[in-house]
């Protein structure tokens, strides 16, 4: 089985540089990307609202989903953790 991993999708109304869908792997990450003011929303009301469902403003839908992702033995050649 594969190991899952959070990821946060923000879909802005407007675009920033030309576009509207951003990925981030930590909500903290996405204010070191876009801008309070093109997000508008803060870090702290963020954390409260989105431990029960996603986030939608006037200026974006922030949503936290998961990434599935398939269990690969790459990177483990010449280890030994037999």
């Amino acid at each position: 089985m594969g190991y899952n991993q959070k990821i946060i999708h923000v879909e802005l109304n407007e675009p920033y540089q030309g576009k509207k869908h951003w990925y981030f792997g930590s909500m903290a990450a996405i204010y070191q990307v876009l801008p309070l003011e093109v997000i508008g929303v803060q870090l702290a009301t963020l954390w409260t609202h989105l431990r029960e469902s996603d986030y939608v403003g006037r200026k974006c839908t922030i949503r936290k989903g998961v990434l599935h992702r398939l269990k690969t033995n790459r990177g483990r050649y010449g280890r030994s953790d037999k």
